[in-house]
C-alpha cells in the first residue's frame, strides 16, 4: 500500500465524526489513487498469452482467472455459464483460375515489429454467421458497398448478380453490407480492410442472421491481387455451428439495499484482443481494486456494485443478453444504471455515449479524473479542447450495452479513448499493439479506471435525483421528432408532438422533486420509447421510424399515436 492510500485509509478509521461530505470526498481520493497502469498493463500481459475466442479452452482459463483476481480484490465471485451455438469455421479457401489455378494464402501475414500475432493458435480469419458453399465467379469491385455505390454499377450496366463481389469494410456494420450484397443478387462477399489497416492484417467479425451467401474476409494486399488478377475466382466456405459451454465471470460488492449498478465488458476475442477488448478488462479489474480498497476501510455502498466480464459478445452480445434474460426481474425493478467498457483505450480521442437521464452525470464525473496527458487540467478539460467539444452520443448497437437497454430501459453510459485502430479483430490486436500503438504507457487504462470507479461509486451511493435528469430527453425528442419528420407528415404526428410538449413541461416541474422509485421506473420507461439501433448506428424514437419508413399515413400516425400514449403514461407517473 501506497504512502498516501496508507494516510488516507488511517483518516477514515480513526476520524469516524467527521462530516460526511468530507469522508466522501477522502474516500473519493482513496479512489482515485488505487488504479495504476502498472496493474492494468500486468493483466493485459496474462490477456495477451493466448487465444480466447468464445467456448475455446483458453477462453475458459480467462474467465477463471478473471474471476481470482475479483475474489482477490474482495467481490464476492462466481461464474455464470450457459450453451450457445458457436460458429466454427472447417474450409476456408479461395483460388485464382488463372491457365494456372492459384492458392490464395489466407493467413494473416506480419506486421513491422510485431512477431506475435503470427502464432500458430491465430488461426485462418472467417466471418461468424457466413452460409456455406463454393461460387465461382467473375469479381466485381463494389468500393464500400454503400447502395449508392451499386446504383453507379448498374449505371454502368455492372451486373452484380451472380458474381462474387469484393467489399471495403467501414462503411456500415458488415452484417448490413453483405445483406445488400446478397439483395442485390452476389453470390458471394469477399471483404477487405481499407488503408488505415496494415495490409496483411484482417478483420474477422460476426454478421449476424440472414445472410445466406459465402462470406470471407482477406487483408488488403490479397485484395489488390484479386483485383490485379482479371480472372475468375473460385471460393470455397465451410461453417459450422457447435453448442458449446460460455463463461460471464460476475463479481459483487454486496450493498445495503435491493438496487444495483452493473459495470462490464466483454472478455472474450478474436484472437488475443488486447485492445478489443482485453483494455475493457484490465480497466475493470482496476476499478474492481480500487472499489475492494474502499471496502477494507468498512464502506458498503448503498446500491450493490456489480462488475462483469461478459463472453460472447463478438458473436452477438452471447453473455450479456443471457445475463439480462436471466435476471431480468431483478434488473427491471432495481438497477440504476449500466456502464460499458469496450474498446476504451483504442485511441487518444475521448468520447461518450448514455441515455439522455446520464448524459449531465458522464459529463461531470470527467470533471474528477486528470487528463492522462496533462496533470494540470481535467480530462473534461481535454474533451472540451477537442474537435467538436463536449457532446454525449445516444447509444447505437454492437457492444453489451445493448441488452440493458433496449430490452429493459436501463439508462447506459459507454466511454472511453478511441482512434485508429488498424488492427480491430486482427491476431495483431496484441500485447505489442497495445504498448506501441493504442495507449504507451497505459496511462489512458488508468484514466478509465478512476472514471470508472467514481462514477460507480456516485451511481452506488447518491440519491437518483442527484444522477438522473429528464429535461434531456425533453430536448432530444422534439430534436428527433423535428429531424425524423417530413414537413408533409407534420399532421400524422400532431399528437406526438403535444405529447412531448405535456412532458417537457411536467418533467421540468418534476425533477428533483419525485421519488427515487417513480424517478427510476420513468426513466426505464423513457428509454424504451426513445432508442433503438441498427446495426451500429442509433435510431431515436425506433416505433415512429420504422413507421416512417413504410411511408403509409395510416400506420405513421398509429405509431404516432402510440408512442404518445407511452409518453403521456411516462407524465402522468411524474404527476403523482
Amino acid at each position: 500500500m501506497s504512502g498516501r492510500i496508507a494516510t488516507i485509509v488511517l483518516l477514515l478509521l480513526a476520524t469516524q465524526t467527521l462530516p460526511a461530505r468530507a469522508i466522501s470526498r477522502s474516500l473519493q481520493d482513496l479512489l482515485l489513487a488505487t488504479p495504476t497502469a502498472a496493474g492494468a498493463l500486468e493483466s493485459s500481459r496474462r490477456i495477451d498469452r493466448e487465444m480466447h475466442y468464445a467456448g475455446t479452452p483458453g477462453d475458459e482459463r480467462l474467465a477463471q482467472w478473471m474471476a481470482d483476481r475479483l475474489r482477490a480484490y474482495g467481490l464476492r465471485t462466481t461464474i455464470e455459464s450457459f450453451t450457445a451455438l458457436v460458429p466454427q469455421p472447417r474450409h476456408l479457401a479461395l483460388v485464382i483460375l488463372a491457365r494456372r489455378p492459384i492458392a490464395v494464402n489466407l493467413h494473416e501475414s506480419g506486421v513491422l515489429g510485431d512477431r506475435e500475432g503470427t502464432r500458430a493458435d491465430a488461426g485462418i480469419p472467417f466471418d461468424a454467421g457466413s452460409a456455406s458453399g463454393t461460387v465461382t465467379a467473375a469479381l466485381v469491385d463494389a468500393g464500400q458497398g454503400r447502395e449508392t455505390e451499386y446504383d453507379a454499377l448498374a449505371a454502368a450496366h455492372v451486373s452484380v448478380r451472380g458474381k462474387i463481389v469484393l467489399v471495403q469494410y467501414g462503411a456500415e456494420f458488415r452484417g448490413l453490407l453483405a445483406l445488400r450484397a446478397q439483395q442485390h443478387g452476389a453470390a458471394a462477399v469477399i471483404f477487405h480492410n481499407g488503408p488505415q489497416s496494415p495490409t496483411g492484417v484482417v478483420q474477422r467479425g460476426s454478421l449476424g442472421t440472414g445472410i445466406t451467401i459465402p462470406v470471407l474476409p482477406v487483408s488488403a494486399a490479397v485484395a489488390l491481387r484479386l483485383l490485379g488478377a482479371h480472372a475468375a475466382i473460385r471460393l470455397t466456405v465451410r461453417e459450422s455451428y457447435v453448442r458449446r459451454r460460455l463463461w460471464n465471470t460476475i463479481g459483487v460488492l454486496a450493498g445495503s439495499s435491493s438496487r444495483e449498478v452493473v459495470l462490464g465488458g466483454h472478455r472474450d476475442a478474436w484472437v488475443y484482443g488486447v485492445t478489443d477488448n482485453g483494455d475493457g478488462i484490465s480497466t475493470l479489474l482496476e476499478t474492481a481494486k480500487a472499489l475492494g480498497a474502499l471496502a477494507r476501510t468498512g464502506w458498503r455502498p448503498r446500491r450493490s456494485i456489480v462488475i462483469a466480464g461478459w463472453d460472447g459478445e463478438e458473436l452477438g452480445e452471447l453473455g450479456s443478453i443471457a445475463y439480462v434474460r436471466d435476471h431480468a426481474d431483478r434488473l427491471r425493478a432495481g438497477c440504476v444504471a449500466y456502464v460499458n467498457m469496450d474498446e476504451g483505450e483504442s485511441g487518444q480521442t475521448f468520447g461518450a455515449s448514455a441515455a439522455a437521464a446520464l448524459a449531465p452525470f458522464v459529463t461531470s464525473a470527467t470533471a474528477r479524473i486528470a487528463d492522462p496527458a496533462r496533470n494540470a487540467r481535467t480530462l473534461l478539460a481535454r474533451w472540451e479542447a477537442q474537435p467538436g467539444g463536449v457532446r454525449v452520443r445516444a447509444p447505437g448497437g454492437g457492444s453489451d450495452f445493448e441488452a440493458f437497454l433496449y430490452e429493459t430501459g436501463i439508462p447506459t453510459v459507454d466511454s472511453g479513448f478511441g482512434g485508429p485502430f488498424g488492427v480491430y479483430h486482427s491476431a495483431f490486436d496484441d500485447l505489442h499493439y497495445a504498448q506501441t500503438q493504442a495507449d504507451p504507457g497505459f496511462v489512458n487504462h488508468r484514466a478509465m479506471a478512476q472514471l470508472l470507479a467514481l462514477m460507480a461509486y456516485r451511481l452506488a451511493n447518491e440519491p437518483l435525483h442527484a444522477l438522473y435528469r429528464l429535461s434531456p430527453y425533453a430536448t432530444s425528442l422534439r430534436e428527433e421528432v423535428a429531424a425524423i419528420v417530413p414537413t408533409s407528415r407534420a399532421g400524422d404526428v400532431a399528437p406526438l408532438v403535444a405529447a412531448v410538449a405535456r412532458f417537457a413541461s411536467r418533467s421540468q416541474a418534476a425533477e428533483g422533486r419525485v421519488g427515487d422509485g417513480i424517478l427510476l421506473d420513468a426513466v426505464h420507461r423513457l428509454n424504451l420509447i426513445c432508442y433503438g439501433r441498427h446495426g451500429y448506428a442509433a435510431v431515436p424514437l425506433p416505433e415512429l421510424n420504422a413507421a416512417l419508413s413504410t411511408g403509409d399515413a395510416s400506420t405513421i400516425r398509429e405509431a404516432s399515436a402510440r408512442t404518445a400514449a407511452a409518453l403521456d403514461a411516462v407524465t402522468a407517473e411524474l404527476s403523482v
